[in-house]
């Protein structure tokens, strides 16, 4: 029974004991996985390195009659640099942790996605501005989940049942106005580091924040209650 290292980013942390935690991973090398961290909460166990969307570094093994891998060690992968000490920062990962955990679901390897949530997360410690982050990033994440949506010539509506920018308005009422719809073409395929040549006020982002999340609505099941929405709204100011 070897121990195996590998590297991962924190989903969730649920206590399990006095000194114990379950540790909802999404692993460079098999997906999502579920670890035991024994005596976790013991200063020399490093169990304060587990927090929302930690890169971390996990030397773990698995009994054979067990389905949680437990973990032995516990090392920082990535560092960051600003978001424990930025509150905007700190709020908008609060809030992608919760929409991550509810669209990972798959205990398989996925490199890709992993190297993108990585390389997003290190993108968001060091940005100087970060209003439109949370806006970019859901979208972007659409890409690696299966459902970035096409874009017809000409079009004007984000018809949200068929996953598509269109040039008519949908025969039914899912679908997002044109005036909003143009601003997400704006977004999309912009990179992190970039802000949109578009002038978002407090009022706007909070629409296309909504507007996006009913997108993920309609894809995924359980995606009713984002209870972290009211925190990101403090990031909506420049």
């Amino acid at each position: 029974m070897a121990n195996l290292v590998t590297e991962g980013i924190v989903l969730q942390k649920t206590n399990y004991s006095e000194t114990s935690l379950i540790v909802k991973v999404f692993t460079l090398d098999h997906g999502l996985q579920s670890f035991i961290y024994p005596g976790a909460k013991r200063k020399n166990k490093k169990g304060n390195l587990i927090t929302p969307l930690a890169i971390i570094q996990l030397e773990y093994f698995y009994k054979t009659n067990s389905q949680l891998g437990k973990i032995s060690t516990v090392e920082v992968e990535v560092m960051y640099k600003n978001i424990p000490f930025d509150p905007v920062k700190s709020s908008i990962v609060f809030f992608l942790n919760e929409v991550i955990h509810h669209t990972v679901k798959e205990e398989q390897y996925n490199p890709e996605l992993y190297h993108f949530l990585k390389s997003a997360f290190q993108v968001l410690d060091l940005l100087d501005n970060s209003a439109n982050f949370a806006l970019q990033f859901l979208l972007e994440f659409t890409r690696h989940l299966g459902f970035f949506p096409r874009i017809e010539k000409e079009a004007k509506y984000f018809d949200l049942l068929e996953g598509k920018f269109t040039k008519y308005i949908p025969a039914h009422p899912n679908y997002i106005g044109a005036e909003n719809s143009k601003l997400i073409l704006a977004i999309l395929g912009t990179k992190f580091d970039e802000k949109p040549e578009l002038d978002l006020d407090t009022s706007k982002r909070r629409e296309l924040t909504y507007d996006i999340l009913k997108y993920y609505q309609i894809i995924f099941d359980n995606f009713y209650k984002i209870k972290s929405l009211p925190i990101l709204e403090v990031t909506f100011h420049d």
